[in-house]
């Protein structure tokens, strides 16, 4: 029971909202009302500097890196930040994200290892901006991270209709881009490359208001982003959840994910021009970065120039993390195996 991540008044709301709050102990709950009381109040300040900006930083059609968790997300963010020099949301932005407007970074050294893979992740590595929305009261799957046992409850966060029609979602991710690029102190080169796999759902609305956006989909076998997500979820779990895990929930919603997934491909495949997206292996990442990345550089940004070394060392910082070999998942549920056939049947067609 460490929850560790930042927090803000909506999601203080959301978590009290269930039955289990009030058996928390008081002092944790007198703590988060704190913590989300201060994040709240920053994040006020943070929307008046962005309203008063004289410098308002105009928003370019992004690049977006979808695809299921654990499909290899990370892994191209790092190495196509690097190559094209393009900005990117940092971690101590996303982490912080209520208050990271409000002054300079701290000088950091330390580095911290993903508990599910051991990629290294410093202060300004390229970073989810999934963490931020979750931190500025977005409805985001990663309140699950929170309270596990709530997670039937986000089944509508791996819906594109629900992103299609939620009004608030995309002026606080609109204000939180802009802070990005104030605060990267120069002005960041556009256009920001950002990866979440919560995007993959929200590409519908996304490419609605930048209908220029470009897409890299990353693709693995659906068995084992199936039996990865299970490892990574409940990793997540014990490192900050407030509340027990539900595994059945848990099956039930990776299984959702899925499923909504192979549709969200199946719909960029018959809505987004062909010049705007690629589909990446992850085994062809893993085989071959450099030439998989000049590849997609050279589908989606025509002209560029590689910066080389850059993508070299990334390369060489990426390589560190494990990756699981799994095989057949053969304690798939009935759900969840459909799901898995869905996914590569979807990936198979692109």
């Amino acid at each position: 029971m460490t929850a560790g991540l930042a927090l803000s008044r909506p999601l203080l709301q959301w978590l009290r909202q269930d039955p289990a709050w009030p058996r928390l102990p008081a002092a944790l709950r007198a703590r988060l009302a704190w913590q989300a009381g201060w994040g709240s109040l920053n994040a006020r300040l943070s929307r008046a500097l962005d309203r008063g900006a004289a410098d308002q930083p105009a928003l370019q059609d992004p690049v977006l890196i979808v695809g299921p968790w654990r499909s290899g997300t990370t892994v191209m963010h790092e190495l196509l930040s690097a190559a094209t020099g393009y900005g990117t949301p940092h971690t101590w932005q996303c982490m912080n994200a209520c208050a990271f407007q409000l002054g300079a970074p701290r000088p950091a050294t330390a580095a911290l290892a993903r508990p599910m893979d051991g990629l290294e992740i410093r202060h300004d590595s390229p970073q989810e901006d999934e963490f931020a929305l979750l931190t500025l009261g977005v409805a985001s799957a990663y309140r699950a991270f929170w309270m596990p046992q709530r997670i039937d409850r986000l089944h509508e966060t791996l819906s594109p209709a629900y992103w299609l029609t939620e009004p608030n979602w995309l002026p606080v991710w609109e204000a939180f881009l802009r802070g990005v690029l104030r605060s990267h102190g120069a002005p960041a080169r556009q256009p920001l490359i950002l990866k979440s796999p919560g995007h993959t759902y929200r590409l519908p609305a996304i490419l609605r208001r930048f209908p220029a956006a470009r897409v890299v989909w990353m693709a693995r076998s659906a068995g084992d982003v199936l039996a990865s997500n299970r490892k990574m979820w409940r990793a997540m779990f014990d490192a900050h959840s407030l509340t027990p895990s539900d595994d059945v929930a848990l099956e039930a919603f990776l299984a959702a994910a899925l499923s909504s997934a192979a549709q969200v491909l199946e719909w960029c495949g018959e809505h987004v021009p062909s010049a705007q997206w690629c589909l990446v292996r992850h085994e062809a990442l893993l085989a071959a970065p450099q030439e998989t990345v000049g590849t997609v550089c050279g589908h989606l940004f025509a002209g560029l120039a590689i910066d080389g070394a850059a993508l070299e060392r990334a390369v060489a910082a990426t390589a560190k993390g494990r990756v699981a070999r799994y095989g057949t998942v053969n304690d798939a549920s009935l759900v969840s195996d459909t799901a898995v056939q869905q996914l590569d049947a979807a990936q198979t067609r692109f």
